[in-house]
């Protein structure tokens, strides 16, 4: 078999293949965000002032990651399971973990193709026995039945693990195509307490992103809506942190027509940066995105040079983003002294794929003002973020949150 020059760089694999990137093993020491050694060097351009990026220029240099490139993957993942005869394999899982989009890609494709897709209960439902919503999902239908937030299904509560109990009965039994999608967390807490992972064929999870794929991906990112408008040098030296971007751009594209999956090439050296970056952020492109927008500054004279709101000019006209060393990036950090309360929320929320106060109370032993104190503490320290009442991890601090958990003894997932 001839091997492929140019790989899929979104590629959904079963559980069982699922690699997490490694350090370098020359990984930079942190000390209070920054290394002993980061704080020796002077910066080669230390005559310049750097300021972080706005929005509105993060925006254009670092898009968000393009959610047709995981639609595409999963669709072709999903294939065999579409083509599969009735009663053969009628129950396709995906796993999750944070920043790996999977949730999101799951309802767009459903809605693509028309499938049925059953949002979550609520929580009084599910600690009433949720027989009303799962009369719903269980009803008989043709087409295919999507439930895009399995881990919203339950709670960890002494009756909060009835519904999705039955719901794991009528799977067992049932002839009709189902797509399910999962929280990693919520998915490692099910197999412990219900063995979920002996009732459903092994799930497919999105492949992380090592250091050779994030070094194709960012490029990608930038070049999508600016192609070529846009430089990356290294703050240190002033050197190019692409260096080989607009040769393998140029090849890939050879590779590629439109409506196919980005390909990356394997063969390339990779620099400490993007190994490390891969590595800390567990090889989830989310994770990876937001600490990449984290790494990127920007001259007073570039914010001035370049448009707020209007296109880039037409013209050959490029502009300098400088990347900070691995070493220099200021990240979340978890606060000393802290006791079981605290850590107690944090687990609650990731367990939950995020929760609100009033949640949190419920599900732990701490009074509503004792939640309240703590939320607010590490909503300071960057450790925590709210939409809508929920209260969530934030990606740039997830690595930092999971380390802190399994380094406390906690149940945490297997990415």
């Amino acid at each position: 078999m001839q091997k492929q020059l140019y790989k899929p760089l979104w590629e959904y694999v079963p559980i069982t293949q699922f690699r997490r990137p490694t350090a370098a093993l020359h990984q930079t020491m942190r000390n209070s965000g920054q290394s002993w050694l980061s704080r020796l060097q002077p910066r080669l351009f230390g005559q310049r002032n750097f300021f972080s990026m706005p929005p509105y220029l993060l925006n254009r240099v670092a898009p968000p990651p393009d959610s047709d490139q995981i639609i595409t993957a999963l669709t072709a993942a999903l294939h065999s399971w579409q083509l599969a005869k009735e009663g053969e394999q009628a129950i396709q899982m995906l796993v999750g973990p944070p920043g790996s989009g999977v949730a999101e890609a799951t309802v767009a494709l459903a809605r693509q193709n028309e499938w049925q897709v059953m949002g979550a209960p609520t929580v009084r439902q599910i600690l009433g026995g949720g027989d009303a919503w799962l009369d719903q999902v269980t009803r008989p239908a043709l087409s295919p039945l999507v439930i895009p937030q399995l881990g919203k299904c339950f709670l960890r509560h002494q009756e909060g693990l009835e519904l999705l109990s039955r719901l794991l009965d009528w799977l067992q039994t049932t002839r009709r195509r189902c797509l399910i999608a999962c929280d990693s967390w919520a998915w490692t807490y099910l197999k412990k307490t219900l063995q979920i992972d002996v009732m459903v064929p092994t799930p497919l999870v999105l492949a992380p992103f090592d250091g050779a794929k994030v070094q194709f991906w960012l490029p990608f990112m930038a070049n999508r809506i600016h192609n070529g408008r846009f430089t990356f040098r290294q703050i240190e030296d002033g050197k190019l942190i692409f260096p080989l971007a607009e040769m393998y751009d140029k090849a890939v594209a050879h590779f590629r027509t439109p409506g196919e999956v980005e390909r990356y090439g394997d063969w390339v050296s990779v620099p400490h940066f993007f190994r490390q970056l891969a590595a800390h952020s567990r090889g989830l492109p989310g994770v990876i995105w937001q600490l990449w927008r984290q790494s990127l500054e920007v001259t007073a004279e570039s914010k001035r040079n370049m448009p707020r709101q209007e296109p880039l000019s037409g013209d050959d006209k490029r502009y300098t983003v400088w990347v900070q060393p691995w070493s220099r990036l200021q990240l979340p950090l978890v606060p000393n002294g802290l006791g079981t309360n605290e850590s107690l929320v944090l687990h609650t929320i990731l367990l939950h794929g995020g929760a609100s106060a009033t949640l949190i109370a419920d599900l732990t032993p701490l009074s509503h003002n004792e939640v309240r104190r703590i939320l607010q503490m590490f909503w300071h320290a960057n450790l925590l973020e709210k939409a809508d009442e929920l209260w969530q991890v934030p990606l740039l601090a997830y690595p930092t949150v999971r380390s802190f958990l399994a380094n406390e003894g906690y149940l945490v997932d297997d990415f």
